[in-house]
């Protein structure tokens, strides 16, 4: 008998309501040698200003906000190591992550020792979002700030707040640019979601730079596969939705037929309970069928965005620009997504936290092998690894619906710099932006985890080294191997994997908040929710301020 499980079905998103600061006087001055942006607007405010033609070719975005650029000699005769200037750098990561972000500091003041990076961590993405906002109306916000989508665009975002800087004036730059087309792809497209230089929004700005960056990966029970294997053949690592539904019930039929629930199996492959130790090779002796789920996910709201993605359905849509857009997910894809993943759940095969009582993660029930593959973000990959050895595990990609789109999400912050009076901060802000996001970056994500953010990176003798390692402690080759399906499946450019991130706007946040509800509605609500229709219908009664109007 299955056990009852309540849940909420409402949601409760609590958003932080800054003042408009939009007659803010701190912008940007120019000196004798800065040099007017890309797109005609005058470097001496900082903003666009107004749109001065009807012409699209003379069309002038009124709400971006642009520095002011400086030559690399005039700063360098300003600024020495006797008297360097200041720039304060804000993040949200904890010890282990702050301490490599540090070694990087230590680095690009060792290449510009005319300039001091003085960085703090505000203890978690939420408590930084936090006191940027609270800094806005005092005019003591950082110079340069980490920040996901949802930061830049969403309730008293920095964009809406006019205090991000669009960085093509500096990336354009023949001094001191940088070649957009090294960066990763898919992780420049969510940067330039946000402003356009058109009308049409065939043309964004590029409002942020990718710094880590990481994306959901499939763990699974290498053990258990290979003794599974060696009793099926056809038992194999699953690819596509399909496989999870075929090989899940082959796993669920072999479990059950050999009455192995409850048993020890030994290193010979058999059924012993008298197996200790070392000769145990899957234990068992403590997992029922009706605890049992061959697979598992971590979190719900990419869950239900990934499988709308990969059915070929909309999920949210932006509006004219980042005040306002929707949430479209009503469709038939969406549906159709939604009632294959519910036979699954109906067929014993998917299992998510709240089916073993957990709040956040499948980690625990993988561990104690009441599931045999999770989807898990990259960046915690290693708490899927059981103590003690208990057994091997393997990653790989995460599962796409056959003949669909092969999509994984996109997950990170991006860098940010926000406006200043002083164009030499601007310039001293960009260049660590820039140095952080290529010359360090690939040095980072080896020492962090996370992925570099650039193909140069990428292919580094140093990177590839890294994810080759075939020898050291369970948790970081599981690190590894992540990276490793990251460099030769989702980056590779000829494998047909796209990383995606939808766009931010006010109230995206709200929206993902609100999906991270539908599945476990859709396995747990009650008869009017535990259906397709009935769950989206659900989730739109809660998001009414964001239905697209006919």
């Amino acid at each position: 008998m299955k056990k009852l499980i309540r849940i909420s079905a409402m949601t409760v998103a609590l958003m932080l309501i800054g003042s408009s600061i939009s007659g803010c006087s701190n912008t940007p001055s120019t000196s004798s040698g800065s040099s007017s942006s890309a797109s005609g607007s005058s470097s001496e405010t900082g903003s666009s200003g107004s749109e001065s033609s009807s012409s699209e070719d003379n069309y002038v975005n009124p709400d971006v906000q642009l520095p002011a650029t400086m030559g690399l000699n005039e700063f360098n005769a300003a600024y020495t190591s006797v008297a360097p200037i200041e720039i304060n750098f804000w993040t949200g990561f904890g010890a282990a992550v702050t301490a490599n972000i540090d070694s990087g500091i230590g680095e690009f003041q060792a290449a510009y020792p005319n300039i001091v990076v003085t960085h703090t961590s505000k203890g978690g993405y939420d408590n930084l979002q936090k006191a940027i906002n609270l800094s806005i109306t005092s005019n003591t916000y950082p110079n340069v700030a980490i920040g996901y989508p949802d930061h830049f665009a969403g309730y008293t975002g920095y964009i809406d707040s006019q205090i991000q800087y669009a960085l093509d004036p500096f990336i354009e730059n023949s001094e001191y640019g940088v070649d957009m087309n090294d960066y990763v792809a898919d992780y420049i497209h969510e940067n330039q979601t946000f402003q356009f230089k058109d009308r049409a929004k065939t043309e964004g700005y590029t409002l942020g730079l990718p710094f880590n960056k990481s994306t959901e990966v499939m763990v699974y029970n290498q053990t258990f596969f290979t003794w599974a294997n060696s009793k099926d053949a056809t038992i194999v690592i699953p690819q596509t939705w399909e496989d999870v539904s075929t090989i899940g019930t082959k796993i669920i039929n072999l479990l059950t037929t050999g009455a192995y629930f409850g048993h020890k199996i030994d290193t010979l492959g058999n059924k012993n309970d008298a197996a200790t130790g070392a000769s145990v090779l899957i234990d068992l002796t403590t997992i029922t069928a009706d605890i049992f789920y061959p697979f598992s996910y971590d979190s719900q709201s990419n869950f239900f965005i990934s499988l709308v993605r990969q059915w070929g359905g909309k999920y949210t849509e932006m509006g004219p620009d980042i005040s306002s857009g929707y949430a479209v997910f009503d469709n038939d894809e969406t549906r159709a997504a939604l009632a294959f993943i519910k036979g699954l759940y109906d067929d014993h095969i998917v299992g998510i936290p709240v089916t073993w009582g957990e709040t956040s993660y499948c980690s625990i029930p993988f561990k104690s092998v009441k599931s045999v593959m999770t989807i898990s973000s990259s960046a915690g990959v290693y708490n899927n690894v059981p103590t003690g050895d208990a057994f091997e595990i393997g990653i790989s990609t995460v599962p796409y619906h056959q003949g669909g789109v092969k999509t994984v999400i996109s997950q990170g912050t991006n860098m940010a710099i926000f406006k200043t009076t002083d164009a030499a901060k601007a310039l001293a802000s960009w260049l660590f932006v820039r140095f952080m996001t290529t010359t360090y970056n690939g040095t980072f994500a080896i020492e962090s985890g996370y992925f570099p953010v650039t193909y140069s990176g990428l292919n580094s003798a140093a990177y590839q080294s890294y994810i080759n390692v075939t020898e050291d402690s369970a948790s970081n080759l599981s690190k590894i191997h992540a990276a490793k399906v990251n460099f030769e499946s989702y980056s590779n450019q000829t494998s047909g994997w796209v990383k995606f991130v939808d766009p931010g706007f006010v109230g995206s946040s709200t929206i993902r908040a609100e999906a991270a509800n539908i599945i476990p509605l859709l396995f747990y609500g009650d008869a009017s929710t535990n259906y397709p229709q009935g769950a989206i219908d659900y989730a739109m009664s809660q998001l009414t301020d964001y239905v697209k109007p006919e």
